[in-house]
């Protein structure tokens, strides 16, 4: 058995490294933390009458049977990068109108709006988790040609451009049946996924005060339950902390063993050394 003074020694051994690992993932979510920085100010306000803020547009995909299907409020700005014929880097930027071209496809597990506007057009696809909890968007490309009004004195005109997320995206996961909702800025990148692609452009789609929500299967406009984004604006994996808790459990066992096992060793040489 441990003596009183050992057990002191032990128990501030153990409390010093949860004191650690505790202020190790105290600062290592800190610095995911990013301060918020703006593109834009605000879309120019319309001065019609509408359902949502007037710097907000809605967009909506209803299915066959006539119900919402796809809903999507946002206000939101796409840049893309570009070389101009003098060999300089430039930027292009395009708010999405409130009023676009919609079309799409909903099924069970899966979905898709398109939205096309002034020359652009900008697919969402949208898929459902294997046990069918959570739908989240797996994909975002986005087509136009280089000769579009948009980019002045272009390096390349006449290219069909495609860029898209890189596969395997996972964007918004969020319970079926909810809307996921941010206020922070989001902010997701395309470029081109082909590598003989010729154009090297690169887009990023601005979405300001985001809701979205897909397979609702609902008349009208009717929200499902808010599901908030994180503080960072992205989904919080918990495979991190719960690796790290194994981790600690596993080290403080073995620290616990070990010192045993010192210990009883120890002793028994002691013992050893006193038989001779």
């Amino acid at each position: 058995m441990f003596s009183h003074k050992e057990l002191l020694y032990l128990r501030a051994f153990i409390f010093a490294m949860l004191l650690h690992v505790s202020n190790t993932l105290q600062l290592e979510g800190l610095s995911t933390k990013k301060p918020r920085i703006t593109k834009y100010t605000m879309k120019p306000t319309s001065s019609s009458a509408t359902a949502v803020p007037s710097s907000l547009s809605l967009y909506r995909l209803d299915g066959s049977s006539g119900a919402t299907c796809i809903l999507i409020q946002t206000d939101a700005l796409l840049s893309i990068q570009y070389r101009d014929k003098y060999n300089e880097d430039k930027e292009a930027d395009t708010f999405l109108p409130d009023q676009m071209d919609i079309s799409g496809e909903c099924w069970e597990d899966e979905s898709r709006i398109t939205m096309a506007w002034k020359g652009f057009t900008v697919n969402i696809y949208f898929s459902k988790t294997p046990g069918g909890e959570r739908w989240y968007v797996n994909s975002v490309d986005l087509a136009y040609s280089s000769s579009n009004k948009l980019f002045e004195h272009i390096d390349r005109p006449g290219l069909d451009v495609k860029l898209s997320t890189p596969p395997g995206t996972l964007l918004f996961p969020t319970p079926v049946g909810k809307s996921y909702t941010c206020e922070k800025e989001l902010t997701i990148t395309m470029f081109a996924q082909d590598e003989n692609d010729k154009s090297g452009h690169l887009a990023k789609l601005f979405l300001r005060e985001l809701r979205m929500q897909s397979f609702m299967y609902k008349a009208g406009n009717a929200w499902g339950p808010t599901f908030q984004c994180s503080a960072t604006g992205t989904y919080r994996d918990e495979t991190a902390p719960i690796a790290v808790g194994s981790t600690l459990a596993v080290a403080t066992v073995c620290t616990v063993v070990g010192y045993g096992l010192w210990r009883y060793f120890k002793v028994k040489k002691f013992q050893y050394g006193t038989m001779a």
